[in-house]
């Protein structure tokens, strides 16, 4: 704990010594990793970080798993919606396209991404102005496949572990 301690006011001093500097507020955000000492005299602490260690494992597995999904839904979406926002951009504001589409695979990749991360409302309306209502399903399959499966998966595998 001694060098573990020496690293936090390290990086302490660092940040004191380089304060005109912009974006070094971040180096504060890592004395929040003293919580990690209680570990040591709190013994349930000590038991979740122990499980969390434990998952890892299988937690890179479901990582993998995520990634694949995240992939077909992508190029689902270029496949069946991407013309359509070539073709219907004059429906847009200012005839621009949105920052999210279905053009290509990465703004494809990052459009499924925001879907799993719960902003997938406004990504939906603008794949409808588009398109038609099938965009619907699909997203509404995204969301359902994406969160509420993998995420009991997660849980599955903490649980597991207990």
């Amino acid at each position: 704990w001694n060098i573990f301690d020496f690293i936090i006011v390290a990086l302490s001093l660092l940040e004191l010594g380089l304060e005109g500097v912009q974006g070094l507020s971040v180096l504060r955000s890592f004395r929040l990793l003293r919580v990690f000492k209680l570990a040591k005299s709190w013994p349930t602490l000590n038991l979740l970080i122990s499980i969390m260690g434990r998952t890892m494992g299988a937690l890179g597995n479901l990582i993998f798993v995520l990634c694949i999904i995240i992939f077909i839904f992508a190029v689902m979406g270029m496949q069946l919606f991407g013309k359509n926002y070539y073709d219907n951009v004059d429906k847009f504001p200012g005839g621009e396209m949105p920052r999210w589409n279905f053009i290509n695979f990465m703004h494809s990749f990052m459009i499924v991404f925001r879907v799993l991360c719960g902003e997938w409302i406004e990504s939906m309306w603008d794949c409808m102005l588009v398109g038609d209502w099938s965009c619907i399903p699909f997203f509404l399959a995204a969301v359902v496949i994406g969160n509420f499966v993998v995420l009991n998966l997660f849980l599955a595998l903490l649980l597991s572990n207990f």
